[in-house]
């Protein structure tokens, strides 16, 4: 059984160590400066995740070593990592600022290394990963074990990592334009008389099963609206409004939009 670390239990890190440990199948490990976040997780039930005094100890403990610390932080977390990293385990950073040349340069390759992006779902086991398996170091096993692991956070997409601005402008990002066009359904159906309680059900079960339908038959997102918009019916009409106020090429544009500023921020 694989021992899983992770450096630092925060929103992104926690809810990583709480998905495996709702999984089951691992040994787990974290440390954190504020050990009541550790502790926290485990009152919530699933596989125990030992809290470990420092980081060294923790890496040398693990199989895999989840670093979850924050961008200014990281500098502090090196010296740990080149004393007690190995050619046996494998390094993952969670980190948006820390890509998988820095780690390789940093840790002076140690070991194999990978990078991960989940997005916000991601708590609940219903997430979209990226996944950077670029290093050359990771064996084919590495590889297949790494996809076996993150799919405890939901679905896993293996891309390079030259990519990943471009997913966290539509992944990372795209909760929030999810949240806010159901804001929009959500006001309708209050205006239209229904309680905050009845809207919010109604609005959230309709996104929830809309999208499990297009997974589950493998349709295109067109063929789902076509099958809904009867001939002359009510949603054609609700669709052609929609497609009259641009809203598709303005979801396009809101995602190019955050593109842009990922990589003005990284400049």
């Amino acid at each position: 059984m694989k021992t899983i670390g992770c450096i630092g239990c925060g929103n992104m890190g926690g809810a990583v160590m709480k998905a495996f440990s709702r999984r089951g199948g691992y040994r787990l490990a974290a440390v954190d400066h504020t050990p009541a976040k550790i502790e926290a997780l485990n009152a919530q039930g699933g596989e125990p995740i030992e809290v470990c005094p420092d980081e060294a100890a923790l890496i040398r403990r693990s199989d895999v070593v989840l670093l979850s610390v924050k961008p200014q932080h990281v500098g502090a977390v090196w010296p740990s990592l080149r004393e007690a990293l190995d050619a046996g385990k494998i390094l993952v950073s969670m980190c948006a600022a820390v890509g998988t040349d820095v780690l390789r340069r940093e840790t002076g390759g140690a070991c194999p290394v990978a990078r991960i992006m989940p997005n916000l779902p991601a708590k609940i086991g219903k997430g979209v990963t990226a996944l950077c398996l670029d290093d050359p170091k990771l064996t084919a096993e590495d590889k297949d074990f790494l996809r076996d692991l993150f799919a405890a956070l939901g679905t896993v997409v293996v891309i390079p990592e030259g990519k990943f601005g471009a997913f966290t402008a539509l992944a990372g990002c795209g909760p929030a334009y999810v949240a806010l066009f159901m804001e929009g359904m959500q006001q309708a159906a209050v205006t239209l008389g229904f309680t905050a309680q009845q809207a919010d059900a109604i609005v959230a079960g309709t996104v929830e099963g809309s999208a499990a339908l297009a997974m589950a038959e493998k349709q295109s997102f067109a063929d789902l609206r076509i099958r809904v918009c009867s001939p002359g019916g009510v949603t054609i009409h609700a669709v052609n409004h929609l497609e009259r106020t641009a809203v598709r090429g303005h979801v396009t544009d809101a995602v190019l939009a955050a593109y842009e500023k990922d990589c003005a921020l990284k400049k």
